[in-house]
């Protein structure tokens, strides 16, 4: 099978402007132009630093919709955003909000298909792809999941025993807000669907597969809140499911050589504010042009 056959790159010559935007753009190197000026597609050894990264750049960055790749069209891709989105990204990112505190319900599972399905062009390193995303949509699961956990975690606190980035003084102030904030969970703070990002951490680039687990973390956390939804990025409920409750991963489905850290709860805000903060951190902004100054 050639290479083209392979990835199914096509240039439409009734479209092209050979423009050379694609050769231009091609992470891998692999496309080049051809002796008539249009684009073609090296041989390559494999998918990724031998070859193709995968990155769909190519019909992203064509001006005529002339190139398609891997059976995916020009005429089914998402526009770019409007010249305002960066004011709309700054209000989401200013009013987004640890949320504790959910309405007992299902999320519509077609916001939660239009998250996921954006969660494919998260960034990762070299443009691996291999982070997977472990999605619990379902309120129930979640608390049976959580009671498995909150089980095993009171058995080993009433003992003393706490994870390795816990106390007896942070547990304490933990079961205190079950009170207020964290209503009655101080595992998953009542969040009645899950979100994990996790990935197989092997050879040199390990640190980078952990990297790329978090940022995916980040991403689809951001992406919840543009939809609506409430949102909080945990730790330690993964330290509780690693060190004290296995039967829990086990019921995530989550395979034990893979790095798990960050676990999202999402899902409809019972409080909702009505203002963004108002944090200064220009203390710690370290800008090269003010520097000078």
């Amino acid at each position: 099978m050639g290479i083209e056959a392979k990835t199914r790159f096509t240039a439409d010559k009734s479209k092209c402007i050979k423009c050379g935007k694609c050769v231009n753009t091609c992470s891998g190197m692999v496309i080049e132009q051809g002796l008539d000026g249009y684009p073609v597609m090296k041989d390559f050894e494999r998918y990724g630093w031998r070859g193709c990264w995968r990155c769909e750049h190519c019909p992203a960055v064509c001006p005529t919709g002339a190139i398609s790749i891997f059976g995916k069209e020009p005429k089914n891709s998402l526009p770019p955003p409007p010249p305002e989105m960066g004011g709309y990204m700054e209000r989401l990112i200013v009013n987004r909000r640890s949320c504790r505190r959910y309405l007992d319900k299902n999320v519509e599972p077609e916001i939660i298909s239009r998250i996921l399905n954006a969660m494919a062009a998260a960034p990762t390193g070299g443009n691996s792809g291999n982070v997977e995303y472990t999605v619990i949509d379902d309120k129930d699961r979640v608390k049976q999941i959580r009671n498995v956990a909150y089980s095993k975690m009171e058995e080993a606190a009433k003992k003393r025993v706490y994870t390795s980035s816990f106390s007896d003084f942070y547990y304490k102030k933990m079961k205190q807000s079950e009170k207020t904030v964290r209503k009655n969970d101080l595992l998953f703070c009542g969040a009645p669907h899950l979100f994990i990002a996790h990935e197989k951490c092997v050879g040199k680039w390990a640190e980078n597969s952990k990297v790329n687990c978090n940022i995916a973390a980040a991403y689809f956390e951001l992406l919840a809140n543009a939809f609506g939804l409430g949102t909080a990025i945990m730790s330690y409920p993964s330290d509780v499911i690693r060190e004290l409750a296995p039967q829990a991963r086990e019921m995530l489905g989550i395979p034990p050589d893979h790095y798990m850290n960050l676990i999202v709860g999402f899902g409809y805000p019972e409080i909702k504010y009505a203002r963004g903060v108002q944090k200064d951190r220009s203390r710690k902004t370290h800008r090269y042009t003010e520097m000078r100054k």
